[in-house]
């Protein structure tokens, strides 16, 4: 394992240096609250003064169920009622808007929606399935980067941990891992139906059953949606409002208790995504949002995801085993030249560029089976050592195929058949090791061997300059080490302050397109990427238990990180490996003023730029320019309120939430930093009546209707194109337990 030197600019210094200073400030001895069981939410008491508390908060960053603030590590929770206000065909998107410092785009295409989480991810069009610096798991099990933009259906919370997590999420996790934790087959209860309506055709149907099926020996729990809708951007030639989206999901699992030690739970999840949409617009235009195309881009997915875990208490530990199953397949179809935007390239009319047989069309399918295994043993709850260790694997087979036609690049012409293997083992490790009464520190190693293959074939469909046939086949391999040590100081129960270093891994690999098969050359494979992280941060519970306050500042070092760039005259997405930097800081601060009003900030600071980058650089980048797609600050301001309308004789209660989303500072478009995307400033609201076992209310999302911009590249210096957000929605809702 290499050690790279670290160079701080005297900014990252005095950032890192202030922060430190404030951690340990707000660190200091506070009144010292009673924790709550680990699996629950009720408030404590502290004494018998009506004091307002917070509610504790539960998760599961370190694949065991603990309190936030016993966890030396930066989290930020989007819990359900965060994902219920986001729109629902949009969620992974919208999800990240609430979490400072992580930040999801896409480019029109759901499946390749991409995310970065301090500045370090897959930073525009992901090449394969495997070329993710971020993990993604569901319920600690690893999912593929093309399931992470799945249905939030019955979700408890959505986790972002900051930093390398390699040793307890696996291979690839540079910049952090998110996990999306659903709702467990508790044996509680649990019968509602949901429905809502809104503008652009918005509409949305959810089923949510759960309970026991047998007493003290199976729980049930099952889910289905239904939803979709339209959006704003105008498709010139046939009058459609896009995107216009159709979804179905389904998610379901059983728990049986086999005995008193031990417990088995079967998940199943099936989700169909319809879409006719684009990828990007001009930006700009005359008619803006808006989009000319023969044929709006077609997509569906289908995506199913099944697990079973197995878990058998010992006496001197725990001992889980779980096994996965992946089967993504997804159709696309897409106009490669918009009218709009090769119009203004060419100085034509952009009817010049409108064929009634769709002569620039490209048709993709994609399909990914991966399937994964870990046995884990753990330390039981309240042990003096907490530990966990174990064995994981990971292997996905990922084919694409596809017919290209094109009049504007050579590249763009012909069959294209890619087939890539991945194949992961590896073995992890972590320990708390208490110095002291207050002071622990925590080493952690993941060691592993991964091994990529690529076998590719090119039929040319007889454009000039393409060879007639080609094939090629390639493969990289090697053993990778990935870990770090975390030292924690606990003032009290309620102040917790942490130090770490870890270096993160993400593995080599092939970009899934060869855009250089027309010409007989074989496609290079990509460098494994590394990175060293130094983070400091602290948690405190202050005014008895009416404050909650985080901080967190970190310094990312990445050495051929892999970043993607728009090769023009491939028209064509590329990948390049580059060194670059990242440093900067979270704060966040949650207070319950009164009795049912609760406010909360959340912000974070990227700076993240590239370096060591060899002048003249193919790609457009230059030593010391920004990471595109990466915005400098980010945040989100809000409030909830619920107040008891039995003090004014009325039944129920008025339930209200609000929160503002925001991004600042510089988010350069593409890897050129040839312009930067616009800022956001997004109002979403939602108000409404609950009695009981019954609730009607009215939200309005994006309400000031911001013009989002997701992502752009630059055709020409001066043709620039970006990816809209969804605008504004507003409608109603109800929702009825039984």
């Amino acid at each position: 394992m290499s050690v790279h030197s670290i160079s701080v600019g005297g900014n990252g210094l005095f950032l890192l240096g202030r922060t430190l200073l404030y951690s340990v400030v707000i660190s200091t001895p506070v009144f010292v609250v009673e924790h709550a069981s680990a699996q629950s939410s009720e408030k404590v008491d502290l004494d018998s003064s009506s004091a307002t508390l917070l509610p504790r908060i539960t998760i599961t960053a370190r694949r065991e169920a603990e309190n936030l603030f016993d966890v030396p590590v930066s989290v930020g929770i989007a819990d359900s009622a965060v994902v219920s206000t986001e729109n629902p065909s949009n969620a992974a998107i919208d999800v990240s808007r609430s979490i400072p410092n992580y930040n999801v785009n896409d480019v029109g295409n759901p499946l390749f929606a991409f995310g970065a989480i301090r500045g370090i991810g897959t930073l525009s069009f992901p090449m394969n399935p495997f070329d993710s610096t971020i993990s993604f798991a569901q319920n600690g099990m690893p999912i593929s980067m093309y399931a992470a933009s799945q249905q939030f259906l019955d979700v408890s919370r959505v986790e972002v941990m900051r930093g390398p997590q390699n040793v307890l999420f696996g291979r690839a996790s540079q910049g952090g891992a998110v996990n999306i934790v659903t709702a467990e087959p508790d044996g509680e209860r649990d019968l509602r139906i949901r429905g809502e309506i809104g503008t652009n055709g918005e509409y949305l149907t959810d089923l949510i059953a759960g309970g026991q099926i047998v007493e003290g020996v199976l729980n049930g729990r099952g889910a289905l949606r239904f939803t979709g809708g339209k959006g704003d951007v105008k498709n010139l030639i046939d009058g459609s409002d896009l995107p216009e989206r159709q979804i179905s999901a389904g998610r379901g699992s059983l728990r049986w208790f086999a005995g008193d030690r031990t417990t088995i739970t079967a998940t199943g999840q099936f989700e169909r995504d319809d879409r006719e949409t684009f990828n990007f617009i001009l930006r700009g235009g005359e008619n803006y949002p808006a989009v000319m195309l023969d044929k709006p881009m077609g997509f569906d997915r289908t995506l199913a995801i099944g697990s079973v875990e197995v878990r058998h208490e010992f006496d001197a530990f725990d001992l889980t085993g779980t096994l996965g199953y992946q089967n993504i397949v997804s159709h696309q179809e897409s106009d490669n030249t918009d009218g709009l935007i090769y119009g203004r390239m060419f100085g034509w009319p952009p009817s010049a560029f409108s064929s009634p047989t769709c002569s620039d069309c490209t048709t993709y399918r994609f399909e990914e089976n991966a399937w994964s295994g870990e046995v884990r043993a753990s330390s039981k709850e309240g042990d003096l050592y907490r530990w966990a260790a174990g064995f994981g694997a990971y292997n996905s087979n990922f084919n694409h195929h596809g017919t290209n036609s094109s009049s504007f690049g050579v590249t763009q012409n012909g069959l294209y058949d890619a087939k890539l293997k991945l194949s992961d083992y590896s073995v992890f490790g972590e320990v708390d090791i208490p110095v002291t009464e207050r002071l622990t520190i925590t080493p952690g190693l993941r060691a592993g061997y991964e091994t990529v293959s690529r076998d590719g074939y090119y039929i040319s469909n007889g454009a000039a300059g393409t060879v007639p046939s080609f094939s090629e086949s390639g493969e990289v391999k090697g053993a990778y080490l990935a870990g770090g040590l975390t030292l924690s100081y606990r003032f009290s129960e309620e102040a917790l302050a942490y130090a770490s270093v870890k270096q993160g891994h993400s593995g080599p690999g092939f970009p899934y397109f060869n855009i250089d098969a027309v010409y007989g050359k074989a496609v290079s494979s990509y460098p494994a990427s590394s990175n060293w992280t130094y983070e400091i941060g602290a948690r405190n519970i202050l005014l008895d238990g009416r404050l909650a306050l985080e901080t967190s500042a970190f310094y990312n070092d990445v050495r051929d990180g892999h970043v993607n760039y728009f090769d023009l005259t491939a028209s064509q997405f590329a990948i390049a490996s580059l060194d670059y930097r990242t440093w900067g800081g979270e704060v966040s601060a949650t207070t319950e003023i009164a009795d049912g009003l609760e406010l909360f900030g959340k912000v974070g600071y990227t700076r993240a730029q590239f370096m060591n980058v060899a002048a003249g650089d193919l790609t457009g980048a230059k030593d010391g320019k920004r990471l595109p797609g990466v915005p400098e600050w980010s945040g989100v301001i809000g409030l909830t309120h619920r107040l008891a309308l039995g003090n004014y004789g009325l039944d129920g209660d008025l339930v209200s939430t609000a929160e503002f989303q925001f991004t600042g500072g510089r988010r350069p478009a593409d890897i050129g930093n040839s312009f930067d995307l616009k800022n956001y400033k997004i109002v979403n609201a939602r108000i409404g009546w609950e009695k009981e076992n019954f609730s009607v209310y009215a939200f309005g999302r994006n309400i000031f209707d911001d013009k989002v911009e997701l992502a752009g590249t630059a055709f020409t210096p001066t043709v620039q194109a970006v990816t809209p957000g969804l605008g504004r929605t507003v409608g109603a809702g109800i929702e009825m337990k039984f």
